[in-house]
């Protein structure tokens, strides 16, 4: 490498860039007593890379230019006609090299390496934007991929449930669940009948109406109290219920709060409780529970607030345990939040199974795009949904769970953003 270093400085000059170097075989039979040689690429800095030639250095050059490295190189003189080309070193059959780059060599021996070093780095960039090209085009030949994967499965279904499978998993149902409910059409179905739309459609609503479990609001005299994670809007979620008209209008309602560690939060509800006109009672040890529901004997509904508790936090969750254990509320409703991704709603629902829920209420329907996993969550949820909250409006952005609505968005996107726009407007 030494020998050709020097032969490259030689016929390029101390400016050349070094573009490619690789050991190379050369003659003997079958590779057998082949001599080793050095191939080295280089260009001078204001020359195309397409335009460099190649020439290689044998064992045979090794005593000529050990004898030229001894002397003091010269540089080549500038040319009239513009910058040195790539030359490949000819003559008594010796294989000659392009000009090695000096940024090869140290700033002190060579001072004219800075200049080499900029130009090396405008060769990086436009390395770097060849790699950009081919990374993009890379991206697209795996999405493409990707995708032809993701919809291989729908090859077992007959042609005409192809949409129906994609816009479910497109709507968040999935995959293996989308899978199940076209391949129950199929078995609902004849022929002829999965191409009629109208009727595919209908079907497809009442499977995914019979797998989702839907509750009746509960008829007072009750006692619920609202758990849940950090975040999922438990309070907000209890002042809708105690001043919506349409849920539980007529009747007397009282409220209790356990969360006193939030700061502020016992204010919060307080100030709620004077605005609505509900009486409030604050409790800072599950055994003080029984006595405030004796203070309460005559009303129709009590509910319960509680502080919010980290799936992670055992601790936390034992105590709510023995707030729910020493007041004994008729129902526990699970807040769940509809935009927690399904596996951590799976380690939600796991963790808060210490503390028993009786049913379901799913918040924040606002805040997410599409609704289809609310299929699986249903599966991973064994408690009848009870109502839905569609925004931060107190008393107004909360409804009964309604099947046919559910269904209706979990089908395809384009039905959930239409009832998102109508306001989630229950069914008649």
């Amino acid at each position: 490498m030494n020998e050709a270093l020097i032969q490259i400085k030689q016929e390029l000059g101390e400016d050349a860039v070094i573009l490619k170097t690789r050991k190379i075989a050369k003659g003997g039979v079958l590779n057998f007593l082949s001599r080793e040689m050095i191939e080295v690429t280089a260009s001078t800095p204001d020359h195309h890379p397409l335009q460099q030639k190649q020439t290689t250095f044998d064992n045979q050059m090794r005593e000529t230019l050990a004898r030229a490295s001894k002397t003091r190189l010269r540089p080549e003189s500038s040319q009239t006609d513009g910058a040195p080309s790539p030359t490949r070193s000819q003559g008594d059959g010796r294989s000659g090299a392009l000009r090695e780059s000096s940024h090869l060599r140290t700033p002190d021996s060579h001072p004219e390496s800075t200049q080499v070093n900029e130009n090396l780095k405008q060769l990086n960039l436009e390395q770097l934007d060849r790699m950009q090209e081919e990374i993009t085009e890379l991206h697209e030949t795996v999405s493409e991929l990707a995708s032809q994967i993701k919809f291989q499965a729908m090859t077992n279904l007959p042609e005409s449930l192809h949409g129906w499978w994609r816009d479910l998993v497109e709507s968040g149902v999935g995959e293996r669940t989308a899978m199940e409910l076209t391949q129950q059409i199929c078995t609902e179905l004849d022929v002829a009948e999965l191409t009629d739309h109208p009727l595919v459609e209908s079907k497809l609503l009442e499977i995914i109406t019979r797998r989702l479990k839907v509750g009746q609001v509960f008829e007072p005299p009750v006692s619920i109290a609202v758990i849940g994670p950090t975040g999922v809007g438990k309070t907000t979620t209890l002042a809708k219920l105690a001043t919506n008209r349409k849920i539980f209008g007529g009747y007397k309602v009282a409220l209790i709060s356990t969360d006193t560690y939030r700061i502020a939060a016992v204010e919060q509800l307080k100030t709620f409780a004077s605005i609505a006109g509900l009486p409030l009672e604050v409790v800072y040890r599950p055994e003080d529970l029984p006595r405030i529901f004796e203070i309460f004997h005559d009303k129709d509904v009590i509910l319960i607030d509680t502080a919010g508790r980290s799936q992670n936090d055992l601790e936390a969750l034992d105590e709510l345990r023995a707030f729910m254990d020493a007041g004994k509320p008729d129902e526990v409703l699970l807040a769940v939040s509809a935009g927690t991704r399904l596996e951590d709603q799976r380690e939600i629902i796991h963790r808060f199974g210490a503390v028993p829920a009786t049913s379901i209420v799913i918040t924040k329907l606002d805040e997410v795009a599409a609704a289809g996993h609310l299929l699986d969550l249903s599966r991973m949820i064994p408690r009848e949904w009870i109502f839905l909250t569609t925004g931060q409006n107190v008393p107004d952005d909360i409804i009964p769970a309604e099947p046919l609505m559910l269904a209706e968005m979990i089908l395809n996107r384009k039905n959930f953003e239409r009832i998102q726009r109508e306001h989630f407007i229950p069914l008649d």
